[in-house]
């Protein structure tokens, strides 16, 4: 059996566990927070198997290693469990690099920049398209070609419009692709540019458009493998090893089938229209079916004001609950949270002492006499600091007396509805009027996140027995001054004990 090992050198000693030597990655001279408990440090890590089997002293966990171990040299940064985002739209996440928008771009170097920010989420194939540029506004304004992003396209086609869409701009693996090379001919009301030898610079007029147009496939918004191959992409740099993707899109299917073939890098709890709930009942679906990677049994509704759907969702509520499945409710404003906790609060009175994990998605703006009824009823408060931090320029979600009413709290972003980047959620979290601090707001992004799905013994912190999902941030974002929170960036992000990203350089796809 092989054994692969992660080594983190931390601040102070936890505990060990002797494995057997053969390492075959150690990460060296790091600071790591272990988020076992309140200020919780150690030395070092070790993986085996995609788990963590040693966290102890430097001295110990190196003599785990061999002559074939990698070391990565951490350089004192700071290393912690992997985010885990309670709450995003994940196929709308890919699907904001299906187009890149080159509008207001003022130089041929913001236009190129724009592109490769694009390209290097994408899985191999995969068009990129978009539209916007207008070289007249450069400096210098000379037309693009092709050269300016061969380099790092070569293997993506790229077509992208001018700001009036009389020009495009691709690239040679997409003239490849639409087989345009010196022989092609202009076609009638068309230009095909060249340079001095005769070779197509990449820039089409008129109806030579159409050659390289026609090629572009139709599906490319709705192309699910590509569009969630691309979230997992971007969720890997920015240190999100899990998400619960609250879309109700019902794309189990799907993400096994990308987990089949090693090309998801965020463990996924997929959730389902709470409408749907019997189906997934009559196929014996509960809360967390499926595996570490791809997982469903959770149904998502909407709490309103409506007496008739506010019945109708009651009814859901009661049924999905009964056959084992979690139920999640968006809820925004008093009368909303209301409703969700008076529902939730019934469901559990008909159907008996469980462990359930209700949860209210957003929890915003709950009154406070509401506030104490999620605590007492051990219902989860899924929230999204960066959502709505920014209103009076000092956020408005009450997170110091939520957390004083020692309500369960698992954080998240909303994304793509917002900003998918958990660095920003906890800065919100921490610098608002009424901030908490950077060990609860990450323990909420961690811990709290694992616990709303049922996984709180096997991931959201690094612990013997736990999942090797460990991110590495370029700043102790537990010392730093809070308002320099937001700048702090990933280094390398490791899903299962394998390396998933690493900062300058290229996505391992």
């Amino acid at each position: 059996m092989k054994f692969l090992a992660v080594l983190f050198i931390l601040f102070s000693f936890v505990s060990s566990y002797a494995s057997p030597a053969g390492a075959e990655l150690i990460i060296i001279n790091a600071n790591v927070r272990t988020m076992a408990s309140a200020q919780s440090k150690a030395e070092a890590v070790a993986v085996s198997g995609g788990e963590i089997v040693a966290v102890g002293s430097t001295k110990t966990i190196r003599s785990l290693a061999d002559e074939n171990t990698k070391v990565i040299d951490a350089d004192d940064r700071l290393v912690m469990p992997g985010f885990n985002d309670a709450h995003v739209h994940f196929a709308a996440i890919g699907n904001i690099f299906s187009s890149v928008k080159l509008v207001e771009t003022r130089t041929p170097e913001e236009f190129v920049q724009r592109i490769n920010d694009t390209v290097r989420f994408l899985p191999k194939g995969r068009w990129i398209l978009g539209s916007g540029w207008d070289n007249r506004s450069w400096i210098p304004n000379d037309p693009p070609s092709r050269d300016l992003i061969d380099a790092f396209t070569a293997d993506n086609p790229v077509f992208v419009y001018n700001t009036d869409a009389t020009a495009v701009l691709v690239n040679s693996k997409a003239l490849e692709v639409a087989g345009i090379d010196k022989a092609t001919k202009d076609p009638a009301g068309g230009r095909i540019f060249r340079d001095s030898s005769g070779e197509a610079t990449g820039l089409l007029r008129g109806s030579a458009i159409q050659i390289v147009e026609r090629l572009v496939p139709k599906d490319h918004m709705r192309n699910w493998p590509q569009v969630i191959e691309a979230a997992s992409n971007y969720a890997a740099s920015l240190g999100v090893t899990s998400v619960q993707d609250t879309h109700s899109d019902d794309l189990f299917i799907l993400l096994l089938a990308l987990d089949a073939q090693r090309k998801l890098k965020t463990r996924v709890y997929d959730c389902s229209n709470l409408a749907d709930w019997r189906k997934f009942a009559a196929k014996g679906v509960q809360a967390g079916s499926g595996n570490p990677m791809v997982r469903n049994g959770c149904m998502k509704s909407f709490a309103d004001d409506e007496m008739e759907s506010t019945a109708e969702l009651e009814r859901d509520v009661i049924g999905a609950d009964k056959a084992k499945l979690q139920v999640a409710i968006h809820a925004i404003g008093e009368k909303p949270n209301e409703t969700a906790l008076s529902i939730f609060e019934k469901a559990a009175k008909i159907n008996g002492p469980r462990d359930r994990r209700f949860r209210v998605e957003h929890a915003r703006n709950a009154s406070d006499p509401d506030r104490g009824r999620f605590t007492r009823l051990n219902i989860i408060a899924s929230m999204q600091p960066w959502l709505f931090f920014g209103e009076n320029g000092t956020g408005s979600d009450d997170f110091k007396k939520i957390f004083e009413h020692k309500t369960l709290v698992a954080f998240g972003s909303d994304a793509s509805m917002t900003d998918f980047d958990p660095i920003k959620g906890i800065y919100a979290a921490v610098t608002g009027k009424n901030a908490i601090s950077v060990e609860q707001a990450v323990r909420a992004y961690t811990v709290g996140s694992a616990f709303a799905e049922f996984q709180e013994n096997i991931k959201g912190a690094i612990e013997v027995g736990k999942l090797a999902d460990i991110v590495i941030l370029s700043d102790d974002i537990f010392s730093i001054d809070r308002s320099k929170i937001r700048n702090v960036r990933v280094e390398t992000t490791i899903v299962g004990g394998k390396v998933v990203y690493q900062k300058d350089e290229k996505l391992k796809l």
